[in-house]
């Protein structure tokens, strides 16, 4: 067995495909189904399943691609741990975002690192809560910015703020929308059609949690996992939607939307930049993460973020 056997495993799991892998690998398909049927054969077991909707890991399989990360994380550490010593700050820092955040927060970031730290590699990515913590957990990101509940023990945090989640419907007719500071109860709310997202959503995971508790059944009209479309519904018409204030701030600004905070219970989360424990920030993590913490900060005195500021400012930390 190695690293490149390994480095090849974990991309054809990921993607879900030999094709799709052998593509992001820039290597031939037979090329590379001979290299994990020559680690199978060392291993002595199954590794993967080919089914019509795609290649799965057996359960053997699972255990390697678990092992196969960490290897992956640990050398990508070591490389930019022996980079720091050069007292450079230099190497790849991958950052997951969240759909809400992401398109304020990736071009101010791009630009800061282009400008201060060139030698440092940022690869942005966008993904929802559940899976970002999933990222950092495994080590596929150095930083994500989460918003939900508090992550696991596995992850370090800096918590930054705490943000209402807002009812969304489609700017009136007559010119007179809603106040922002108008609240709509929740039980109004369940009487509404809604688009939501998929169940694998922190924000359709709350709104199931306080319909279940309070009995009061969501009325459901459309499900899917792209925030656009959901955002596209709500300013048509065609439905309702929950998110918080940094989706719809551009949208709400353009008069296409009217929103409301929910209240009774109040909906209300958390949001933070969290880090795996099993693998320390190197320089160029730190540096980047601080960027993060800065930019955030900005954007809550923009007005862009909406809610109440818990963490500790980055001049706080400076001074520290």
């Amino acid at each position: 067995m190695n690293l490149r056997q390994l480095k090849y495993f974990i991309s054809i799991v990921e993607e879900g495909s030999f094709l799709k892998a052998a593509k992001v690998l820039c290597i031939a398909q037979p090329a590379l189904s001979q290299h994990i049927a020559n680690l199978e054969d060392e291993l002595g077991t199954q590794l993967l399943i080919r089914t019509p909707r795609g290649v799965t890991a057996t359960p053997a399989g699972e255990v390697l691609f678990q092992h196969a990360q960490k290897i992956s994380s640990q050398l990508k550490q070591a490389q930019d741990d022996v980079r720091m010593e050069a007292n450079s700050p230099k190497g790849d820092v991958a950052v997951v975002l969240p759909p809400m955040l992401s398109i304020h927060i990736a071009p101010r970031l791009v630009k800061l690192v282009d400008e201060n730290y060139p030698d440092i590699q940022l690869r942005a990515t966008e993904a929802r809560s559940l899976k970002s913590l999933a990222m950092v957990e495994s080590g596929r990101a150095d930083l994500g910015v989460i918003a939900g509940q508090m992550p696991s023990k596995t992850v370090h945090t800096h918590l930054l703020y705490e943000e209402p989640l807002f009812f969304v419907e489609r700017y009136p007719d007559d010119g007179n929308p809603k106040d922002i500071n108008d609240t709509i109860s929740f039980r109004e709310l369940s009487r509404r059609p809604l688009a939501v997202s998929q169940k694998s959503h922190a924000v359709r995971a709350m709104l199931e949690e306080i319909s279940a508790k309070k009995n009061m059944p969501l009325k459901i009209k459309l499900e899917t996992e792209s925030t656009r479309l959901i955002m596209s519904f709500a300013a048509s018409g065609v439905a309702n939607a929950v998110m918080p204030w940094p989706s719809i701030y551009n949208i709400w600004e353009q008069k296409m939307i009217t929103a409301r905070k929910i209240s009774r219970p109040d909906m209300l989360r958390q949001v933070c930049v969290a880090w795996p424990k099993n693998y320390p920030l190197n320089t160029a993590s730190i540096i980047v993460k601080d960027m993060i913490v800065q930019i955030i900060e900005d954007l809550y005195k923009e007005g862009v973020i909406a809610g109440e500021w818990l963490g500790t400012t980055q001049s706080e930390l400076t001074a520290k």
